[in-house]
C-alpha cells in the first residue's frame, strides 16, 4: 500500500532557519508529497521569499503561535487525507535521511502508534534539552529497546515528530489557547490517554538551532516578555497532566507543581536572577497555570 505523508513547518520571523529546513525537507531520501508551511504573519521578508517559492503549499495567518500554527498544519493534512502527517518547527532542521529512518523503524509496525519522534540535537551535537521527552514506566521503556529497538515515551515536541492518521482522527487537533510552549506535549499526552503509542527513534535525527539549552529554562529566563507567561502557565498544567496521566493522582501534580515553583525560585537566587519584580511575575504566572484548563476549548472535529 502507498504510503502519502505530508510535512508541515510552522514559522514566525525565523527565515533563514526556515530555507534550511524546507531545503531539508524537499532533499529526503524518502520523499514527501507534500510540504506545507504554516507562515504566522512574519515580518521578517518569509512572506515574500515563500512567494518566490515553487512545490510548497503555503498558509499565512495572523500569528497564533505554534499551537495554532500546528493547528492550521495538522486540520489541513488530515482533511486532505494524509497517512502520516510530520511537523516541524522552522529552526529544526532534520537530517535528510530523518523520514526514511521514521518508515524503516521496527517500531511503526506497533499497530497502536500514534507518533514518532526523532532525536534532536543542538548545533554542538549534544542532546537538545527542550525536545527531550518524558519517559515511560522502567519495564516499558525495556521492553521496547529489547523489541522495537526505539525507547517508548509519553510525550513528544513538535521539533520533528511523525503523527499517525488513526491517532489525529481519535484525538483531533492541538489546542490554540497555549500559543506557545507544551502544546505539543499536552497534544502527544492526550494520544497516550486515548491508548496510542509513542517512540523514540534513535536513527532519524534532527537539528535544533536554539541559542540556548538549558536543563531548566525557567531559571534564567525573563518573566518581563510576553512568551514567559505561556511558558510558566502551560507547564504548570502540563506537570499536573503528566502525574494525573502516570498516577492518576491530581494531589501528586499540585505537589510537584508546587516543587517545580520552589525550586525555580531557590536556583534563580543563587544565580541572582530574582528579584521582586521577577518573583512576582513568576508567582502570577505560577497561579494562573495551577486553575489553567485549555481542555474546555478541546472539540475533536477530525472526523
Amino acid at each position: 500500500m502507498i504510503v502519502k505523508i505530508a510535512a508541515v513547518v510552522v514559522t514566525y520571523n525565523r527565515i533563514e532557519l526556515l530555507k534550511k529546513c524546507v531545503d531539508c525537507l524537499i532533499n529526503q531520501s524518502r520523499k514527501l508529497d507534500e510540504i506545507i508551511i504554516i507562515n504566522n504573519s512574519s515580518t521578517d521578508g518569509t512572506s515574500d521569499w515563500l512567494i518566490e517559492q515553487t512545490g510548497l503549499t503555503i498558509i499565512t495567518q495572523e500569528n497564533k503561535g505554534s499551537a495554532g500554527g500546528q493547528y492550521t498544519g495538522i486540520k489541513t493534512a488530515f482533511e486532505k487525507g494524509y497517512d502520516w502527517v510530520w511537523c516541524l518547527d522552522a529552526d529544526v532542521v532534520p537530517n535528510l535521511d530523518a523520514l526514511e529512518m521514521f518508515l524503516n523503524s521496527e517500531a511503526i509496525k506497533d499497530r497502536s502508534v500514534g507518533f514518532l519522534s526523532s532525536t534532536v540535537y543542538t548545533s554542538q551535537n549534544s542532546l537538545s534539552y527542550i525536545n527531550l521527552p518524558y519517559m515511560e514506566d522502567s519495564h516499558t521503556i525495556v521492553e521496547s529497546l529489547t523489541k522495537y529497538n526505539s525507547l517508548s515515551i509519553s510525550s513528544s515536541s513538535f521539533g520533528s515528530v511523525l503523527f499517525s492518521r488513526n491517532a489525529i482522527k481519535c484525538v483531533g487537533y492541538p489546542i490554540i489557547d497555549f500559543f506557545v510552549w507544551g502544546d505539543d506535549v499536552e497534544y502527544t499526552f492526550r494520544m497516550r490517554e486515548k491508548g496510542f503509542n509513542g517512540y523514540l527513534i534513535f536513527t532519524s535525527r534532527a537539528v535544533h538551532f536554539d541559542e540556548t539549552n538549558l536543563q531548566n529554562p525557567f531559571i534564567e529566563m525573563d518573566f518581563s516578555v510576553v512568551k514567559s507567561f505561556y511558558a510558566v502557565r502551560n507547564t504548570i498544567f502540563t506537570i499536573k497532566l503528566r502525574n494525573k496521566i502516570k498516577y492518576n493522582s491530581n494531589l501528586r501534580g499540585t505537589i510537584s507543581s508546587f516543587f517545580f515553583y520552589f525550586y525555580t525560585i531557590l536556583n534563580r537566587y543563587k544565580k541572582g536572577n530574582l528579584d521582586f519584580k521577577s518573583l512576582l511575575k513568576f508567582s502570577q504566572y505560577f497561579i494562573s497555570g495551577l486553575i489553567y484548563n485549555p481542555r474546555k476549548f478541546l472539540k475533536n472535529d477530525a472526523n
